[in-house]
């Protein structure tokens, strides 16, 4: 699979897979008790709301009153008492489902109270079957649910209305004064245990002075004391258990104040599953966009703090959306990420380092290693320029040294060969004894293969000047070398057997340009590029930085059929006296393509004069004295190489 194909897919299979795993998690209720505990440390308080009073049947009005349960003639007591001075409502959290243990009379007693009181009042029932005696169908008070929706974690959080859990203060509220309220959410606490007022049931029945504090309240009636077991354990604070009728308080507080918690599992079109999608999708993006491993984990990092706070936000908004579930996802899809950029994605980087990583420069390596998109390992079709250089007389010159001191020599050579190359953004493609293929333009796409090119050639040039200078110091000696240019398409790719390959080049392009190096020995210069390179780039530029390009002929070399127009590139160490001769030569070459043998010889030999030894004018100038002797026969200007 293609680098870039594989880059970009693998993680998002793997994102998709981390977020359905965390889906069925949460869909299997795995982790509920993490996800719940997490919500409930985000719960801030709504506070209470000073109308409602908590009128307790606790442990002092248990010893004052006598053994429960109590005789229901002491809460028609209580209703006398408040129909005195009215509250605005009454929720009495006991269930009255049996007759009274004393007798029918004191049932009556009840009924009665709750047939003449100026006060709503509701009565509590538990399910079904947990109902009022019929006896107390008056003022309302048939009785509602007080049932609590008790978690798996044996934790009180939510309320339901469709379930049942909630009507016991929604009721006491008649509905309608709460008509924006949710049937389904998180309650909204008003504080811990303890933070509603508190009033002994025996003292409201015992105290006119209480009784008058409590008009126009919303009354709660219901067991606070420990014997009688009425009580569970709440989201606001763990571990400390809180009486039922105190829960029901908090959602009469909740009413009152109209402040609900949202919960997002339910009503809000699965949002908790979009955060889970969300959690994953968005670190799968940050690896598959930056490169390396310390930016994308830094980039996820990043977006987990933005989100964290993003959900604590949202909670202070009073909007319940899940904690663990989504950093679960975020945890599973980051290191996801990351064992796949070290053992998949971080494997190709490291090919593309093993394989380009002594071949081409710091930059152009961390390129590749920054988008090893741009490295179609397969072989693909590129615009390169390739260059061959070779060393002039190496027979000769290994004939005069020991095997260790022509190496020691050779790798000094070849060292600095490779850094001007290196440096000017090229690949060594291999080392041919003394000879060197490099090429640019690939595995990096470049549009200016041929300048860097040229300017490498040339730099290897005046490298080669200080070279033979420090060589002549140590009594060695001093080494010319031809470079040959060419521009054109290759395919670029591994070559090689399955157990042993490099990344290379072909194509024509690379032979003409080995053509083009052996030729640079036959025209006596030192750098030979084709048409093609020299049209890809500003000869006026190039001028600017003292290199001369000079069209010296138009050939077709062996093997080949069709015309190269091949130009000499002249470093800026070797251009002296060049600028005098141009105009002279280009007159001379084109008396040449004319046939006018005289015209050329006699601009020729004024060329000499200055330059005695330039290569081209000497070729120019046998070849003109030969086709005066022997016609070329049908001339057009082109030159035949019968020979590499």
């Amino acid at each position: 699979m293609p680098i870039m194909r594989r880059e970009k897919l693998v993680p998002l299979i793997i994102g998709i897979g981390v977020a359905l795993s965390v889906l069925l998690l949460k869909s299997w209720g795995l982790f509920f008790g993490f996800e719940a505990f997490l919500g409930d440390q985000l719960l801030d308080p709504i506070g209470v709301s000073p109308e409602i009073v908590i009128v307790a049947i606790d442990d002092e009005s248990i010893g004052k009153i006598g053994q429960w349960p109590w005789p229901r003639e002491e809460y028609a007591k209580l209703l006398a008492v408040l129909g005195k001075n009215p509250p605005k409502r009454v929720g009495i959290d006991v269930v009255f489902s049996e007759p009274s243990r004393i007798g029918k009379r004191d049932d009556e007693k009840l009924a009665s109270a709750l047939a003449h009181s100026k006060f709503s009042v509701t009565l509590a029932k538990e399910g079904s079957k947990l109902l009022p005696l019929p006896i107390f169908d008056a003022n309302e008070s048939r009785g509602a649910d007080v049932h609590l929706i008790v978690d798996p974690d044996g934790v009180v959080r939510r309320f339901d209305i469709g379930r049942g859990a909630g009507i016991f203060a929604w009721h006491i509220m008649s509905a309608s004064q709460s008509t924006g309220a949710p049937y389904y959410g998180r309650i909204a606490w008003a504080g811990p245990p303890g933070a509603f007022r508190r009033i002994s049931f025996w003292r409201v029945i015992n105290d006119p002075e209480i009784s008058k504090s409590l008009a126009g309240k919303i009354l709660l009636v219901g067991a606070t004391a420990t014997d009688l077991h009425d009580e569970q354990i709440t989201a606001i604070k763990r571990g400390v258990a809180m009486p039922g009728v105190e829960i029901q308080a908090n959602l009469v507080n909740m009413l009152v104040k109209n402040t609900y918690i949202s919960d997002t599992s339910k009503g809000y079109g699965g949002l908790d599953y979009f955060l889970i999608i969300i959690a994953v999708l968005l670190p799968v993006l940050i690896f598959i966009f930056l490169a390396g491993m310390l930016r994308p984990i830094l980039g996820s990092g990043v977006f987990f703090a933005v989100m964290i706070i993003a959900l604590i936000i949202a909670w202070n908004g009073n909007i319940a959306l899940p904690v663990f579930y989504p950093s679960l996802a975020w945890l599973f899809s980051t290191a996801g990420q990351v064992l796949y950029r070290y053992f998949g994605a971080e494997r190709s980087r490291r090919e593309i380092k093993s394989l380009f990583g002594k071949y081409v420069s710091n930059d152009v390596l961390n390129e590749l290693l920054k988008n090893p998109s741009q490295v179609k390992l397969g072989g693909e079709e590129r615009d390169v320029t390739v260059l061959f250089s070779d060393v002039r007389d190496f027979t000769t010159l290994s004939e005069s040294m020991t095997p260790a001191d022509l190496t020691h020599f050779l790798n000094i050579y070849l060292s600095s060969m490779t850094d001007i190359v290196l440096a000017g953004k090229g690949v060594i493609d291999k080392y041919i004894g003394d000879a060197v293929m490099a090429f640019w333009g690939a595995p990096l796409v470049s549009t200016t293969h041929a300048m860097d090119a040229i300017l490498s050639a040339t730099g290897m040039i005046d490298a080669l000047e200080i070279l033979n200078n420090e060589n002549e110091k140590a009594g060695l000696p001093r080494i010319t070398i031809g470079v040959g240019l060419n521009s054109g398409k290759v395919v670029a790719g591994n070559m090689g057997s399955n157990k042993r390959f490099d990344y290379t080049l072909m194509g024509d392009t690379v032979n003409l340009s080995s053509r083009l190096e052996s030729l640079t020995k036959y025209y006596g210069v030192e750098i030979i590029a084709s048409t093609e390179t020299v049209g890809r780039v500003n000869r006026s530029e190039l001028l600017q930085m003292g290199i001369i390009i000079r069209e010296i002929d138009k050939v077709r070399v062996k093997g080949k059929k069709e015309t190269v127009k091949i130009f000499e590139i002249i470093a800026p160490s070797r251009r002296e006296n060049m600028g005098k001769i141009m105009n002279w030569f280009n007159a001379a070459r084109g008396f040449y393509y004319k046939s006018d043998w005289d015209k050329c010889l006699k601009m020729l030999a004024d060329i000499e004069k200055i330059v005695p030894n330039d290569g081209p004018t000497r070729v120019l100038r046998e070849r003109c004295l030969q086709f005066k002797v022997v016609s070329p026969g049908d001339w057009d200007g082109i030159y035949e190489h019968k020979s590499k």
